[in-house]
């Protein structure tokens, strides 16, 4: 197969993976770094195949790394959760506990620390949360179906106004892919729960992790989201199937 080929074909499943996304694909600004967080959670929730996926993971990476004040620790418990390697997930939370700390803690729970020792829990009001945003209330309703959840919302209830029995009700009413209208400010304060909670309580590992993972440290390095996500920030917009530099 000669390079031309290869390269037009490479373009073509590129062009046919963004496709359905490419009208917002191109939209994409560096200075909204939220929005490609939003976009990497609806194509990773809808995505079919490994290509799709990867699509996520890239948005994923370059909000972290265009706003990783806000957006770095998610960006990494994001991308973990696409994660497959054991070692390539356990690199990521490790990189999140990092910014956690940097960050002094945020998103802390009813026991005065971050991160929720019941996981199934934690986990449950986590799904809930992502398929609020979304739209998809009827899913949310399902998730906190799991015992426990909705003690934890209740435990949330400086983020969560009204506490879960009215989240529990916005949930009846965005149905349908119909999505609530949310203030940044209320999108990164959910996020962050939703950091900590996915988080855990077990946090000493990290350390150990970053001296004895038998790789550089620049792979985990805060410092440098770009080359611990093996991402660009320069080229963070998408043109004419490909991505490149935005001026």
């Amino acid at each position: 197969m000669t390079r031309l080929m290869t390269a037009l074909i490479g373009a073509m499943l590129a062009i046919q993976t963004a496709s359905p996304w490419a009208g917002r694909l191109e939209s994409l600004n560096p200075d909204d770094p939220m929005a490609y967080f939003e976009l990497a959670e609806e194509i990773a929730d809808a995505s079919t195949d490994d290509s799709q996926q990867a699509l996520a993971r890239r948005l994923f990476a370059l909000s972290g790394v265009l706003d990783p004040p806000r957006l770095g620790r998610s960006a990494c418990l994001a991308l973990a959760d696409l994660e497959a390697d054991e070692h390539a997930k356990r690199r990521l939370l490790a990189l999140a506990a990092l910014l956690d700390e940097r960050a002094g803690g945020f998103g802390q729970g009813p026991a005065g620390r971050t991160g929720y020792s019941r996981r199934a829990e934690a986990l449950a009001v986590s799904e809930a949360l992502s398929f609020y945003r979304k739209g998809h209330g009827a899913r949310a309703l399902a998730s906190l179906e799991t015992p426990g959840a909705v003690e934890i919302l209740d435990a949330y209830q400086a983020v969560f106004r009204g506490g879960a029995e009215r989240f529990i009700e916005e949930c009846r009413l965005y149905r349908n892919s119909r999505k609530p209208i949310i203030s940044e400010q209320d999108l990164i304060e959910m996020l962050r729960v939703e950091a900590a909670l996915l988080s855990g309580d077990e946090r000493s590992w990290s350390g150990e992790l970053l001296l004895t993972g038998g790789r550089p440290l620049i792979e985990v390095d805060p410092d440098r989201l770009d080359a611990s996500f093996g991402i660009n920030a320069a080229q963070a917009c998408y043109r004419d199937g490909e991505w490149g530099r935005c001026d």
